[in-house]
């Protein structure tokens, strides 16, 4: 094998939680050329990888997701001349996609929608985290990963390190304070914990000396200001202000970050920043959960839970306790926990 293809086009979570995979085949083949297909706007977070050779983009909810799409982006990828592919993501058009582009040896999921394109299939397990899923398609190449090797790990350019503390000052930062971060958006409104109570944790938190800030993309913006608004001490409000390096930057430099499941809870533990996590409609037995030691997770005991794989746009039962039973005190007691 000289040259191998790892497809991942879902969501950031999804990404992240598959770097080790490609780290991983990297370590035990290192004169195998790696390229790693993923969605356009999480390309830049990976692109400094040193185990990625190229980082090509598959914009499928965009022009390329059509039939002419996909018939382009497959001559492309023949042109490379893949020895073989491997396909953490599920769907049947991934699947469909290395068929189109010829490659030989195709290894795959067993519960995948597209199993019967792939030429090898490893069972996934429900049971475990997504990292050791994904990490078990190296079993098809006779390769396996050490316990202590399966942190997943983003790599920020060298660039953004040496002005940190100019970029810092820039957005209203301290650079020489310790930083809590607190993100309260999520794609699903059923995974949003109440904005109201994660000021009421940045201000106790504030209270101990630290500065609080808070994150997230442009959709998340009004419950950043009502995180901002309701906290006793004004927090910096950085929502719909940052690329996705620069959060994860922050994150880096940060001591803690408060979150919902969501895509920068990973980007979080791949930088090696400890983690508190409010669990809402999903738990961490989907295989989600943040990954690491010093993360912690906060959630309601309630036989609803978990509602769906994902998340809903509103509580299928119309009460929304699984969020609204977890109060600020828990969640500020597993912050200074991880703080201690």
């Amino acid at each position: 094998m000289k040259r191998a293809l790892i497809v991942q086009t879902a969501y950031l979570g999804d990404v992240i939680l598959s770097q080790p995979l490609w780290a991983a085949l990297k370590r035990e083949r290192p004169d195998v050329e790696i390229d790693v297909l993923v969605q356009p706007h999480w390309a830049e977070l990976i692109r400094p990888d040193v185990a990625i050779n190229n980082v090509l983009t598959f914009d499928k909810r965009g022009g390329e997701g059509s039939l002419r799409g996909m018939l382009h982006l497959t001559k492309s990828l023949q042109a490379r001349q893949y020895d073989a592919a491997l396909c953490p993501h599920p769907s049947f058009r991934s699947a469909l996609l290395l068929v189109m582009a010829r490659i030989p040896q195709r290894i795959g999921f067993d519960d995948s929608s597209g199993k019967f394109f792939f030429t090898q299939r490893v069972r996934r397990d429900p049971a475990e985290h997504e990292v050791d899923r994904v990490l078990s398609l190296l079993t098809a190449l006779g390769l396996r990963t050490a316990d202590d090797q399966r942190q997943p790990r983003l790599h920020l350019a060298d660039d953004l390190h040496n002005d940190a503390d100019e970029k810092m000052r820039g957005w209203g930062i301290d650079p020489d304070k310790r930083i809590v971060c607190v993100h309260p958006g999520s794609v699903w409104a059923t995974k949003r914990w109440l904005p109201e109570r994660f000021a009421a944790v940045i201000s106790e938190l504030a209270d101990d000396g630290l500065q609080a800030v808070v994150l997230g993309g442009r959709d998340d913006i009004e419950a950043a200001n009502i995180v901002q608004d309701r906290a006793r001490t004004m927090p910096v409000n950085l929502a719909g202000k940052l690329s996705l390096t620069e959060l994860a930057l922050i994150l880096s430099r940060a001591a803690l970050l408060v979150t919902n499941d969501s895509g920068p809870m990973h980007i979080a533990g791949a930088v090696g920043t400890p983690v508190v996590a409010v669990f809402g409609s999903t738990t961490p037995e989907l295989g989600y959960a943040p990954y690491g030691e010093n993360t912690r997770v906060v959630q309601a005991n309630l036989p609803c839970r978990p509602c769906g794989p994902h998340g809903y746009k509103r509580c299928p039962l119309d009460h929304f306790n699984c969020m609204k039973q977890i109060t600020a005190v828990e969640v500020t007691a597993a912050c200074r926990e991880l703080l201690a």
